[in-house]
């Protein structure tokens, strides 16, 4: 796992605190993280199937 459960939440919530100026930027880091969640929670169903 890249990250803990409390590093993607401590992460969505300094994305969430970004200013109007830059939410395009806000989103797209937000877009990473969320891909970066995916990986992390799939991780242990990819190996429970390769064991």
């Amino acid at each position: 796992m890249r990250l803990s459960w409390s590093e993607h939440l401590k992460a969505a919530r300094t994305l969430e605190l970004t200013g109007r100026d830059h939410t395009g930027t806000a989103m797209a880091l937000m877009g990473m993280a969320l891909l970066m969640l995916l990986q992390d929670l799939q991780q242990p169903t990819d190996q429970r199937r390769s064991a």
